[in-house]
């Protein structure tokens, strides 16, 4: 079932080409054949994004035998959202650097193959929350701070934290550094180191 959404390396390569033939703003770039990995990456996490979410419709759905089954549900339904939050601050880090042309920091920060592994199986949901914070991190960093400096400077508004929410959205701009160590301290909550873990929840 994960195969089935999260795609091969060649059907987001095709998947790239074609967004890179098919849309204006990329049309008339000369984009080389390691940048378009940024985007073929950048499918990769809506591909995880999108197993997830299919992941806890299917926890939401099932029915607990027992009050330990039920608090079992309780933690997959936490975990499952937790990984879709992080991945989703990850996507609006990522389609920011490319389209701001920074395709660079995209491709170096998202490890496909090793996301690929931790992701088609739950059991490997610590080493999957520890990758994904750490793309978060390097794809956010300074390139948050760029972002916002530039707003400050191009907005020159009264009140900045009023109108904040409503530039970030208008402008599809990245998380802020608190909303990412947010969503890093939500995952971690949620979702314990390997090490930590007595053991495995049967339910996973």
């Amino acid at each position: 079932m994960a195969q089935k959404i999260i795609r091969s390396h060649w059907a987001r390569v095709k998947q790239a080409n074609y967004t890179l033939e098919n849309n204006p703003s990329y049309r008339t770039q000369r984009i080389s054949i390691i940048d378009r990995e940024a985007f073929v990456e950048f499918f990769l996490l809506e591909d995880i994004v999108a197993l997830y979410k299919m992941r806890l419709r299917e926890e939401q759905a099932y029915v607990p035998y027992g009050r330990a089954d039920e608090k079992g549900k309780k933690q997959n339904i936490e975990k499952f959202s937790a990984i879709i939050a992080v991945f989703n601050a990850a996507i609006g880090a990522a389609r920011s650097a490319i389209n701001s042309g920074d395709y660079k920091k995209v491709w170096k920060a998202i490890h496909e193959g090793a996301l690929m592994a931790a992701a088609n199986s739950v059991k490997n949901l610590p080493e999957l929350k520890n990758m994904a914070i750490e793309l978060l991190r390097e794809l956010s960093d300074d390139m948050v701070f760029a972002v916002d400096i530039s707003r400050e400077l191009d907005e020159n508004l009264d009140d900045l934290d009023a109108h904040e929410e409503n530039v970030r959205r208008v402008k599809d701009l990245p998380p802020t550094m608190d909303e990412i160590e947010e969503v890093i301290r939500t995952v971690e909550a949620a979702i314990p180191d390997r090490k930590k873990s007595s053991r495995i929840n049967p339910n996973t």
